[in-house]
């Protein structure tokens, strides 16, 4: 590690010892609130049911403890060893934890002090995405569960093998297959929050394109979108069938308009059926065309969200289903978060940025769905010589970084809607020499020095339940 590396190190701890005053001061210091073993405030009684669940009362919707109290998801992302095991902090935490074999199983047990220690002082009452639950022998902490049955990620590019055709019986079976080995097993686990499936999954045309490093995420290839894959199988697959079925419908089973829209020459809609990878990439200026993908996109959601949410319903009743993260990023378009309220228990949304422009974002959840939401993946972050590029919002220092989370966090919680947010992530990642695209950033630097935010963290956690009640 170089001098400078050493310097900004012990500046973070530094740092990670100044208190900055927050708007918390505002409410009166109170004890710790009473909570049940699942993290429940058991102030408000909602019914036990032996499982979480979702309530809306008068004031707003709660998620409910399996005893039966109000619970909102103070959460933490990417708790994961790797963290520890980077080459610039391995021997370092070896030597804190006295590891003397850095395989997995005897790391493991440094891993697991560590979480533990650093969940209770941040108040922490989740391990959200990227958090494997099963590192742990005993369940302690409520948790999200990861099944994915599609893989189509934003983090990385995509071709056309990884969009399925969802309307085959393949896909069906396929379907049930993941469920009963990934969900039967945990439908009587009352630590189990809810099902996660898909990252950030790739369906609109702005989720597709190429981009650079951005807040979100690093530089990336187009990818194809499910329509244009399922519009060129062939025409004994029932994708295939499924998109003449409904191009005949929008255009009347008129072909000549068809044509006129595509610029094709097709003799009659048999010929489209038949015809295999006949227009690969969309024209993203022909409205027409853009309109016909987005309105068979639906259809796609319809027939995935229906298989993948009875799967799970037929291996476990208990529990809730968060369905896909949705990227705030790109703007996920309302007709798609509809679709979703018709098979998922919440909103469940990635969307890295201020309070502004996540209030816009959650205000059209709201307005089009209904559906409580929970911020599944974000945070605001502060570049170092050795984190120079984190994803979220950028701060210039520790103090700015501090008041923009305090504004995301009491305008969120404040809202009737809202039950939680996942913080990402857990440990600073710098890599080598800090020259990937961009970096995970966490509460803390690889060494444990924590940030400053981490203060206003562990404060909000004993208060939270005050925030959402507005009681002072």
């Amino acid at each position: 590690m170089s001098l400078k590396s050493i310097l900004v190190s012990l500046l973070l701890v530094f740092f990670s010892e100044k208190s900055f005053g927050t708007q918390l001061d505002a409410y009166t210091e109170v004890p710790a609130p009473g909570l049940d073993k699942y993290g429940g405030y058991k102030e408000i009684q909602l019914g036990a049911t032996g499982f979480f669940r979702i309530q809306k009362t008068a004031e707003r919707f709660w998620l409910v403890s399996p005893e039966g109290h109000a619970f909102l998801s103070h959460g933490i992302n990417h708790l994961e060893p790797k963290w520890m095991k980077r080459f610039y902090n391995i021997d370092y935490w070896a030597r804190a934890y006295k590891v003397v074999d850095y395989s997995d199983n005897t790391f493991k047990e440094a891993f697991i002090k560590k979480v533990k220690d650093d969940i209770k002082a941040l108040g922490w009452n989740t391990l959200g995405c990227h958090s494997p639950n099963n590192l742990y022998e005993k369940r302690f902490i409520p948790y999200v569960e990861t099944v994915r049955f599609v893989n189509i990620q934003h983090y990385r590019p995509h071709d056309a093998d990884d969009f399925p055709d969802v309307f085959s019986s393949e896909f069906e079976r396929y379907v049930d297959s993941i469920a009963a080995v990934k969900v039967r097993p945990l439908r009587n686990d009352p630590y189990l929050l809810g099902y996660f499936m898909t990252d950030c999954p790739i369906l609109t045309p702005k989720d597709a394109e190429a981009h650079g490093n951005n807040i979100y995420g690093k530089a990336r290839k187009a990818s194809p979108t499910w329509p244009e894959v399922l519009r060129n199988l062939s025409g004994n697959s029932l994708g295939k069938k499924a998109y003449l079925a409904h191009i005949k419908e929008l255009y009347n089973h008129n072909i000549e308009d068809f044509n006129k829209t595509y610029k094709t020459d097709f003799g009659h809609f048999d010929h489209l059926l038949k015809s295999v990878d006949w227009r690969l990439k969309s024209d993203p200026k022909n409205e027409s065309e853009q309109r016909d993908n987005h309105s068979f996109l639906l259809k796609i959601l319809e027939r995935r969200y229906a298989l993948e949410t009875a799967a799970i319903k037929k291996y476990d009743p208990n529990h809730l289903i968060f369905g896909d993260k949705f990227n705030g990023n790109t703007d996920t378009p309302e007709s798609i978060l509809k679709v979703a309220s018709n098979y998922f228990d919440v909103i469940f949304i990635q969307h890295y940025a201020l309070w502004d422009e996540l209030k816009t974002f959650m205000d059209k959840i709201a307005r089009t769905t209904g559906k409580p939401i929970i911020q599944g993946d974000s945070s605001v972050q502060v570049p170092y010589e050795n984190m120079p590029n984190p994803y979220g919002p950028h701060s210039t220092d520790q103090k700015e970084r501090i008041a923009r989370v305090e504004n995301l966090y009491m305008n969120s919680f404040a809202r009737p809607d809202f039950l939680g947010w996942h913080w990402c992530g857990w440990m600073d990642s710098w890599e080598i020499g800090g020259q990937i695209g961009k970096q995970h950033g966490g509460i803390q630097d690889p060494f444990g020095n924590f940030h400053p935010v981490k203060d206003f963290l562990s404060a909000f956690s004993r208060k939270m339940y005050c925030i959402a009640t507005k009681a002072k």
